[in-house]
């Protein structure tokens, strides 16, 4: 993306990345607040490995790298969705939620509300920016 690099959008990128580890982390933070054992194990596991992804997606996007929009559209749009998912919606399946919605709630804050939200409104705005990059780096190629 070395031509790209005078590109709002891909600076912007930059920005939503640093903005999407803030909001995961304090999740994050959260979570350890709450206790290990107040998640099922299966969202304990999931976070881990979506843990895994923000990092390489902010990794490739402060890089600049060529993958960087895609995969910001990818982590972004799907952190969001699986947050949504896991705790704010009611229980459909409670091995797989931590529902913040019904039970069991355990150790659920308005902390924890607020790290859920920020969450979702960093990942959306990560895929948002990724979005806006990739329409970019489309028109410079052309």
């Amino acid at each position: 993306m070395t031509t790209e690099l005078s590109q709002p959008a891909v600076r912007s990128l930059r920005w939503a990345a640093i903005l999407f580890v803030g909001g995961w982390g304090v999740h994050v933070l959260d979570h350890l607040r709450r206790g290990m054992s107040a998640s099922p194990h299966a969202i304990m596991i999931g976070g881990m490995i979506q843990g895994l992804f923000v990092v390489a997606a902010v990794v490739l996007a402060l890089a600049q790298n060529q993958w960087a929009p895609r995969t910001a559209i990818v982590v972004g749009f799907g952190s969001a969705i699986l947050f949504t998912y896991a705790h704010l919606l009611p229980s459909f399946w409670p091995a797989y939620q931590d529902s913040f919605v019904s039970g069991p709630r355990i150790n659920v804050t308005w902390f924890s509300w607020l790290s859920a939200v920020a969450e979702i409104g960093t990942g959306i705005v990560f895929a948002v920016a990724g979005l806006r990059a990739s329409r970019t780096v489309e028109e410079v190629a052309r």
